[in-house]
């Protein structure tokens, strides 16, 4: 069978189309259906949604949670943090029950994810419950299903809006601001529930303040944050009216305690770089074999006690050997 030469194309070409594929199909799901849709559409935001791991995505692939992170450019416990403030808005499948319960994302679950993203955490212009008012519009959340294309109220309501007869108007009222000072609106009212919510029982504020102030600023120990950050569900469970609140700190704690985590590691790999530098040092003026033999056994030693760090061990002392233009300690060390 013959082909014509304009019927072949690149594999660039085919990935560029495989792309534009995507495109159409999330601006058909989403474009005058999604409230946060049109939050970017209107800011001409749509760039930061369209982004190439976003149009990459296999419309009939299943993404695990590190994946969708990878997908979205962000942390795997911000993924975790948002799908558990967000669950029946992103709806993804569940799969298991219990600890071992998982969760896997389709291209629709993922692009939610994507714009919540993008609308809430640090230097953003929405918190979490704010965004929860924006989505149901005062309403309850739908039970979970494994439908991910089930609008939500405030999505229903974009869309019915969309078919009145008066839609020019409402384009109208879009266009003037007014949808969006609607939103301010309800995202004002949320607020001011939120704090009447908290006033109205100092105990409890002050407990989830407490709490919080606690994790995020105490001298405690990472492993004893973590038992504190249980805590949390104890309160949800004891004051439900109160889990906006609790919720919000919880979040914050969440990725305080991340954080510190991050920098207990990093201190630690510090510290090992820095006890290396001191014995490769120590080995390069010594003319003693005992001492030798003694620095040797340190370096063993703590090789064994950071087996996660074996590998970059070996990498920094041969780095510092070379410097140090001691070549024959490496051979030595690690041929015993």
């Amino acid at each position: 069978m013959e082909y014509e030469y304009s019927d072949i194309r690149t594999k660039e070409e085919v990935e560029e189309a495989s792309k534009e594929e995507m495109r159409e199909l999330l601006i058909e799901t989403f474009d005058n259906v999604s409230v946060l849709y049109e939050i970017y559409k209107r800011r001409s935001w749509l760039d930061k949604l369209f982004t190439d791991n976003i149009l990459s995505m296999d419309k009939d692939a299943l993404y695990v949670s590190n994946q969708v992170a990878t997908i979205c450019e962000t942390q795997t416990y911000m993924i975790n943090n948002r799908r558990r403030e967000l669950l029946d808005y992103i709806n993804p499948i569940s799969m298991g029950e219990g600890s071992s319960k998982t969760f896997k994302h389709n291209y629709i679950s993922v692009f939610k994810m994507k714009m919540i993203i993008g609308l809430t955490g640090e230097g953003s212009e929405y918190t979490v419950p704010q965004l929860k008012e924006i989505i149901y519009s005062g309403g309850k959340p739908t039970t979970t299903t494994n439908k991910s294309e089930e609008p939500t109220s405030s999505d229903q309501m974009f869309q019915m809006m969309q078919k009145m007869k008066r839609f020019e108007k409402f384009l109208d009222m879009i266009e003037s601001d007014e949808f969006f000072k609607e939103i301010d609106r309800r995202v004002q009212v949320t607020t001011d529930k939120l704090l009447k919510e908290s006033s109205s029982d100092d105990e409890v504020h002050e407990k989830i303040i407490k709490l919080f102030d606690k994790i995020a600023y105490g001298n405690e120990s990472v492993p004893i944050k973590e038992e504190l950050f249980k805590e949390f569900d104890s309160l949800l469970e004891l004051y439900p009216k109160q889990s906006y609140s609790i919720n919000m700190y919880k979040t914050a704690a969440d990725e305080k305690i991340t954080r510190f985590k991050q920098d207990e590691r990093e201190l630690h790999v510090q510290k090992v770089k820095g006890t290396i530098a001191d014995l490769i040092e120590k080995y390069s003026v010594s003319n003693s074999d005992n001492e030798r033999d003694t620095i040797k056994n340190q370096l063993s030693r703590l090789s064994d006690q950071n087996p996660d760090m074996s590998f970059d061990i070996r990498m920094w002392l041969s780095t510092l050997s070379k410097e140090k233009a001691k070549k024959g300690l490496l051979s030595r060390f690690f041929s015993n």
